[in-house]
């Protein structure tokens, strides 16, 4: 009985293509809609967490300012605050760090304001980065050419992929010369190309150029604003502990205040986590309007294709089919013109996803509980606003719908 419902609630989808997906099309961008939030949310969660993992597990970053869900103790990510204003790091800071116990590895970064150009012929987009030698070690930095910068040299510079072939049309640009705020620096290295940039925890590492810590400072009148230390313990398992002892060393310089954050990849995975499950949650709230919306349109064409099937439904009854038959025969009819739907809107979903992967370089990532959420969700819609007609239908009486005109 169920699968001559299903060929006959066919036949009448079919018989009205247009109707059909005019009546489909909220649904279709209703499903479609959240399906694409849900899939680009996993996508954005997919490409942070590669991100954090191929900056490596045992990398611990210190910024100034307390940052989200501090603990009073210089805990939580770091807020985007932390990058404004002057800094509460010193250098002194930088040494205390590097003195503790379990730590492998430190170096301080700044952000220089400045533009590297060749030849007048600036570099769109570059953001310059002060910092060490020994942030080679801390950070996993790849290199398609030569090395990174030397911890006893100056007027050395390290070049984004982007920048090189910006500057030169190549990146093979080694010992080439590159001037940014009217001093000339001598390139030494050039970071390997990123896959895809995706969404990057920071700027994109095709965009940095790197430089001395010491040539930082003297663009700042001598002095320096530490925007970052990037630390790396010897061990991953003893993170915790070392967060610790950073925390209280750090906090002892600061004279007891905690105007600083610790954080590692985790802390900063829960953070973009927690932010993107609450747009996602939102964007997905709003979609779902459109589910609203195709339901009651549903609804509506079902009431007509109700009424226009009155004499059907009465030969059907007059021949022996109980208000039940009836009653699951629309039934069904609406909800399969709800899975067609989410069908559709799945492919919707799918369309958008490669949009974006192609706009912004984030490939989204369908689940398949994201697939069965859509057909779910479908299958209520279908149900709920499909009962209305459904009972009207089951309700007529067999002699006064074979009378209808």
């Amino acid at each position: 009985m169920i699968w001559e419902n299903i060929k006959m609630a066919g036949r009448a989808i079919l018989g009205n293509k247009m109707r059909s997906f005019l009546t489909m099309l909220g649904i279709i961008i209703g499903v479609g809609s959240v399906s694409a939030v849900i899939a680009i949310g996993n996508g954005v969660k997919a490409s942070i967490t590669d991100q954090a993992s191929s900056l490596g597990t045992n990398l611990i970053q210190v910024n100034p300012g307390q940052g989200f869900s501090a603990d009073g103790e210089g805990g939580g990510a770091a807020g985007f605050a932390s990058a404004l204003g002057a800094s509460t790091l010193t250098e002194k800071d930088v040494e205390t760090v590097r003195g503790i116990d379990g730590v492998a590895a430190v170096a301080p970064a700044m952000l220089v304001s400045g533009v590297p150009s060749v030849n007048g012929t600036p570099a769109k987009g570059a953001i310059v980065f002060a910092t060490t030698g020994d942030y080679d070690e801390a950070v996993k930095t790849e290199l398609e050419r030569g090395h990174f910068l030397d911890n006893d040299q100056t007027k050395q510079v390290v070049l984004g992929n982007k920048v090189a072939s910006e500057l030169f049309n190549t990146t093979d640009v080694i010992g080439k010369e590159v001037t940014i705020r009217n001093k000339p620096f001598q390139v030494v290295g050039v970071t390997k190309k990123m896959d895809k940039e995706g969404l990057n925890l920071g700027p994109s590492l095709d965009s940095a150029v790197y430089i001395s810590f010491e040539d930082g400072k003297a663009f700042n009148s001598g002095s320096a604003n530490i925007n970052e230390i990037e630390v790396k313990a010897v061990d991953p398992n003893q993170i915790g502990a070392i967060k610790d002892r950073i925390k209280q060393a750090i906090k002892a310089n600061h004279d007891g205040e905690t105007d600083f954050s610790v954080s590692d990849a985790a802390e900063q995975l829960k953070v973009f986590d927690s932010i993107f499950a609450i747009l996602t949650s939102f964007v997905a709230a709003i979609a779902s309007i459109s589910l609203l919306v195709g339901g009651i349109g549903i609804m509506n064409i079902m009431l007509v294709s109700v009424t226009e099937r009155t004499r059907e439904i009465g030969l059907r009854k007059a021949i022996g089919a109980t208000s039940s038959m009836v009653l699951s025969q629309f039934l069904i009819e609406a909800v399969v013109l709800t899975l067609l739907g989410g069908a559709l809107g799945l492919g919707f979903a799918w369309l958008l996803g490669l949009l974006m992967d192609k706009l912004a370089g984030i490939a989204p990532v369908f689940t398949l509980e994201a697939v069965l959420l859509a057909f779910g969700i479908s299958t209520v819609v279908g149900i709920v606003f499909g009962i209305a007609p459904a009972i009207k239908a089951a309700r007529m009486k067999p002699i006064d719908a074979l009378r209808y005109e």
